[in-house]
């Protein structure tokens, strides 16, 4: 008998012992994905061309490294449907907050009333860009 109690007494303190373990130790989150804001609407008369059909809007500025390669293939990307235009956070901070875009670069495609139909942040190739608008229009 007094064996079955030393037993049952070291059981206890094991799982006692276990049970401050975990809720002592930290929880470990998983990684999250990085989080940025895209606009789900534009108005258009913010922008050149308000008229035309669509509105490749690349969110820039300055301090990004990557930002000018993702212009450059953006801009490759204009045609007379298609109006791209440059939002580069020094020359239009006012629309960076506006539309509350906290991460550059970001091309937002709108339609012709400025709702927001795609979008693609970070680097992205002028193919990238180009098949993000072909799988909206």
């Amino acid at each position: 008998m007094a064996r079955t109690l030393t037993a049952l007494a070291v059981i206890a303190g094991v799982l006692a012992v276990a049970w401050l373990v975990r809720r002592l130790r930290p929880a470990t989150a998983p990684a999250a994905a990085p989080a940025y804001s895209v606009p789900a609407q534009l108005a258009r008369w913010d922008f050149a061309q308000p008229d035309a059909e669509w509105l490749l809007a690349v969110f820039t500025s300055k301090t990004c490294s990557t930002c000018a390669a993702v212009m450059k293939a953006a801009e490759g990307l204009a045609d007379e449907s298609l109006a791209v235009q440059e939002v580069e956070y020094r020359r239009h901070g006012e629309l960076h907050r506006r539309y509350t875009v906290d991460a550059v670069p970001l091309s937002v495609l709108a339609d012709r009333s400025g709702a927001v139909c795609a979008s693609l942040a970070g680097p992205a190739t002028a193919e990238e860009l180009s098949a993000l608008i072909t799988s909206v229009r």
